[in-house]
């Protein structure tokens, strides 16, 4: 069991606003007994009352909570939200063939991997995984390191593409799903994001996977309050049943992220059924309220200052190629109402940080309706940090 952390990938949300863990600090020098009646007065608040209790295969705990009781409404600014329970302007193009797996010529030896509860949660209720006394230890001890990574922060090191200037409502794509090695301390993901603003007012929200040796990705899944769940049978942080092997099976999943017209709300929608998950309400936000300027596909990785940094995606550099290379597949984009291509004179745009340890191609196309690149790298003792 002291592997199953390492070994887990999990679906990645993160949050580069509104962040913040309430510490609930007790003055003096707290005795033991002291701090574990401060743990379990706080997990009180954010564990609800479970209605039914699903246990996964790794050993985790999600809890079905009354849907208007769920750990979001512990925000704020949500305190009067009346929950949507479903999406009323959906991209054209979603659930049409244009953006199935078939449309986009999935490679033979590509599968989506498997996502999703043993079981559902009964109606009026939503699957939230429990938090443990060890997660409030970690946040507790550096809490520092529960926030998103800057560019420039010591070990961290990243790779990506992305489309900006115009104004968009969202994106999609498939990812490649695979499960680098990393240590304790250390994580490696692949994620989209949608992001508007700069410094203080940047508003980000990150989808994807990541493998965490020490869960230190920043606040993610509902830990931090904010994202409405809506759906009973996939719940965030869940890990993927299939992982893509080199050389070997390669699996994906697809994940779309965009803006309810009507209600200026983003909906997370995942795996190739498009389950929409939930969604993150638009008072949540400042500079993406409205609109995101950047769509972003891309990995990073982190490493404590002198240590080996770890793989990226499958730690095969992007040159490669197909069953050896993680990838980002199928990449679209909304400009208004609809799920389409991005415009190819926008994706040129690439940053990658360090070259000779992770790197990824230019954006290409293959055949119809699907822009890939391939990403990723060993990592090693001379990456810089």
């Amino acid at each position: 069991m002291a592997l199953r952390v390492s070994m887990k990938v999990l679906i990645l949300l993160v949050f580069a606003i509104f962040l913040s863990w309430s510490s609930h600090g007790v003055e003096g020098e707290p005795s033991i007994s002291e701090e574990d009646a401060e743990l379990e007065r706080e997990l009180k608040i954010i564990n609800k009352p479970a209605i039914k209790v699903i246990k996964t295969d790794y050993g985790d705990i999600y809890d079905c909570v009354d849907i208007n009781k769920q750990p979001a409404f512990d925000h704020p600014l949500l305190k009067n939200h009346k929950i949507q329970m479903r999406p009323t302007s959906i991209p054209k193009g979603l659930f049409d063939k244009a953006s199935s797996s078939s449309s986009v010529e999935e490679p033979p030896n590509v599968k989506p991997s498997q996502i999703g509860l043993k079981n559902r949660c009964p109606p009026g209720s939503v699957p939230i995984r429990r938090t443990r006394k060890e997660d409030l230890i970690r946040v507790k001890k550096n809490p520092s390191q529960y926030q998103p990574l800057t560019d420039s922060a010591p070990g961290h090191h990243y790779v990506n593409n992305y489309v900006n200037t115009v104004p968009y409502h969202g994106g999609g794509a498939w990812i490649g799903v695979y499960n680098p090695a990393v240590s304790n301390g250390q994580f490696s993901n692949a994620v989209m994001s949608i992001d508007n603003g700069y410094g203080d007012n940047r508003n980000s929200i990150q989808v994807g996977w990541t493998v965490d040796g020490f869960q230190k990705t920043g606040c993610f899944d509902t830990r931090c309050a904010g994202f409405v769940q809506v759906s009973t049978e996939i719940a965030l942080g869940l890990p993927f049943r299939n992982i893509s092997i080199v050389d070997g099976p390669q699996y994906n999943t697809k994940v779309v992220i965009y803006q309810d017209l009507s209600t200026g709300n983003w909906w997370l929608s995942f795996r190739e059924d498009n389950v929409h998950i939930g969604y993150w309400p638009q008072s949540l936000f400042t500079s993406l309220a409205t609109s995101a300027s950047y769509v972003k596909w891309g990995a990073e990785v982190y490493s404590q200052s002198g240590e080996v940094s770890p793989p990226m995606g499958s730690g095969q550099l992007p040159t490669e190629g197909a069953n050896k290379a993680c990838f980002f597949r199928g990449l679209q984009v909304i400009y208004d109402t609809n799920l389409a291509d991005p415009r190819e004179d926008l994706l040129t745009r690439r940053k990658i940080d360090n070259p000779d340890c992770y790197n990824a191609d230019e954006v290409k196309k293959f055949k119809v309706l699907d822009y890939y690149f391939f990403f990723g790298g060993p990592g090693g003792t001379n990456c810089g940090n």
